[in-house]
């Protein structure tokens, strides 16, 4: 068993774009980075890119619409430190161009909802157990202001204009998520906080770069920093939020 001090996090969807940047920063800081993989030939070049630098990193193969796979990711944590620390649900897809419900396909919404809602509520139930088990525990989901029913229906919002319905509702419906998880644990002895955040508009791979940097799109390093802000907050007293780097986003 591995030293108890140290602090175990996993993020899903590492091995590149914002999850890697998560994973470099608090592997900096003196975590033990779980880097969970779907790509796992690109994943092990992350990882050994970072254990290169000598940070502690491990590779796990996560694919979060895969069950066993989930299980799998859990068992090797569990097998080395019996805990975990912090989860940040990192990986998600972007789902089809357009996005209007009346032309959307039943197969594409169920598509997008496969990955950014079902795969990730099935990794968070799965990591709870470790999360228990750990001094403290912090469930981080990367959701969007595009899953904002404030930002949606306030006529000022830029966002009121936009209508790509399988991906907003299911970034809402991650933050349905992240509400109930927060209540699950807030009046209890377990120290587990579940808060959502906002990258804002960022140039990942899951979007055409060029276009999205000609927008004025965010680099990854950017829209990373409030995720690993929250993972770094010694005091783990925020919970149940809606947040980004400028502040409270609306729910």
């Amino acid at each position: 068993m591995a030293d108890s001090k140290k602090v175990v996090t996993l993020i899903t969807g590492a091995e590149r774009g914002m999850g890697f940047v998560e994973a470099k920063t608090l592997a900096q800081h003196g975590q033990f980075v779980f880097i969970g993989a779907y790509d796992m030939e690109l994943g092990q070049k992350s990882v050994k890119e970072l254990q290169d630098q000598g940070l502690d990193v491990a590779l796990v193969h996560c694919n979060i619409t895969d069950q066993k796979t989930i299980d799998e990711t859990i068992k090797t944590i569990d097998d080395k430190f019996g805990y975990l620390n912090i989860l940040i649900n990192n990986a998600g897809i972007s789902g089809p161009e357009g996005g209007l419900p009346s032309e959307t396909s039943e197969k594409d919404l169920r598509g997008v909802f496969e990955t950014n809602f079902f795969g990730t509520a099935a990794m968070t139930k799965a990591a709870v157990p470790l999360l228990k088990k750990a001094s403290y525990g912090k469930i981080i989901t990367i959701t969007s202001d595009m899953g904002s029913l404030g930002l949606a229906t306030d006529s000022t919002s830029m966002f009121s204009h936009i209508n790509a319905f399988p991906y907003q509702a299911s970034k809402t419906a991650l933050n349905a998520m992240t509400i109930s998880y927060s209540k699950e644990f807030r009046d209890t002895k377990v120290n587990i906080t579940a808060n959502s955040v906002n990258p804002g508009m960022t140039a990942t791979d899951l979007v055409n770069k060029e276009e999205f940097e000609k927008n004025g799109a965010k680099p990854v390093e950017s829209g990373a920093h409030r995720a690993i802000e929250l993972a770094l907050d010694p005091k783990n007293d925020l919970n149940g939020s809606f947040t980004e780097d400028g502040g409270i986003v609306p729910w």
